[in-house]
C-alpha cells in the first residue's frame, strides 16, 4: 500500500471531502488523523476508518487559533506518530455582497481559509525539517480563487491566497525534499447530480450549465487527486500545482453558445 506506516493529518474531517479523503489515505495504509472543529464529525469519521480496519485517531480543533494548531499537531504526533503528510482541508464559504459585509465575516473566512492552512503548514514543515523528512503538503483550494463570482469577495480573495501560499512554500521547501501543491475541486453534493437530473436548487443548477462534463464531482474524484499529489514516488516531481479536478469548468464558460453576433456588432 502506497502510505503504509505514514501519518497523515487531515483538517475538515467530517466534511464530504474531508471524510472521504481520510477514507482514500486510511485504506492505503496510512495512520489517519482527523481534524473537525466539530468533535462529532471527527469521531464518526474515525469510526467509519475503523469499521473497514483503518488506523484513525479523532483530533479536534480549530485551525484559525494558533494555540489550537499547536495541540493539533503536538496531539498527532503523540498520539500516531511524526506527520508525513498534511492535508489543509478545512474552509468555509459564506455568500454575502461585499457592500452587506461586515468585517467579522470577512476576518473570519481569511482566518479558516487562509491562515489556519498557513499555521498548520508551518508547524508541520517545522518538524519535517527538524527530523530531515521529505513530507507533503496538499492545500484544499477553490476555482473561486482564480474566477470570481457574486458573493464571494471573502471566499474567492482567501483561495487565491492560498494559492499563492502554495506556490511560495513550494519555493521555500523544495530544497528540503517537502512538496506542496493544491487541489481545486469543482462542485461536490451529497450525490452527484447531472444535466439529465437537474437539482432543484438554483445554484446548482446554474453551475451545472458551465461543466462539460455535465455532472457533479464526487468526493472520492476528489480524494484520488489529493492521493496522487501526496504519493512520493508518483508525483515525486510535483511541487507548487493547482491541480484543478473541475469536470472541465474551470478553463472558461462552456455553457455559453458559439455566436458571432457579438463580432460582428463591434
Amino acid at each position: 500500500m502506497a502510505f503504509a506506516g505514514q501519518v497523515v493529518l487531515v483538517t475538515g474531517a467530517g466534511g464530504r471531502i474531508g471524510r472521504a479523503i481520510c477514507e482514500q489515505f486510511a485504506a492505503a495504509g496510512a495512520k489517519v488523523a482527523c481534524c473537525d472543529v466539530d468533535p462529532g464529525r471527527a469521531a464518526s469519521t474515525v469510526a467509519g476508518i475503523r469499521a473497514a480496519s483503518g488506523t484513525a485517531a479523532a483530533v479536534p480543533g480549530d485551525v484559525s487559533v494558533e494555540s489550537q494548531v499547536e495541540q493539533i499537531v503536538s496531539e498527532t504526533t503523540k498520539t500516531l506518530g511524526p506527520i508525513d503528510v498534511l492535508v489543509n482541508c478545512a474552509g468555509i464559504f459564506p455568500n454575502c455582497p461585499v457592500v452587506e459585509m461586515d468585517v467579522a465575516e470577512w476576518d473570519r473566512v481569511f482566518a479558516v481559509n487562509v491562515r489556519g492552512p498557513m499555521m498548520l503548514s508551518r508547524a508541520v514543515a517545522r518538524q519535517m525539517l527538524a527530523r530531515g523528512a521529505r513530507g507533503t503538503i496538499v492545500n484544499i483550494t477553490s476555482p473561486a480563487g482564480e474566477s470570481a463570482r457574486t458573493g464571494g469577495a471573502h471566499y474567492c480573495g482567501s483561495k487565491a491566497a492560498l494559492n499563492m501560499l502554495t506556490h511560495t512554500m513550494a519555493i521555500e521547501l523544495g530544497a528540503a525534499g517537502i512538496r506542496v501543491n493544491s487541489v481545486s475541486p469543482g462542485l461536490v453534493l451529497d450525490s452527484v447530480v447531472s444535466l439529465e437530473h437537474p437539482p432543484a436548487d438554483e445554484y446548482p443548477r446554474a453551475i451545472l450549465q458551465g461543466i462539460p462534463v455535465g455532472r457533479t464531482a464526487r468526493a472520492e474524484e476528489i480524494a484520488s487527486a489529493v492521493l496522487y499529489l501526496a504519493d512520493a514516488e508518483r508525483a515525486s516531481y510535483v511541487t507548487g500545482a493547482i491541480l484543478n479536478v473541475t469536470g472541465g469548468a474551470h478553463p472558461g464558460r462552456p455553457h455559453l453558445p458559439p455566436s458571432r453576433r457579438v463580432e460582428q456588432g463591434r
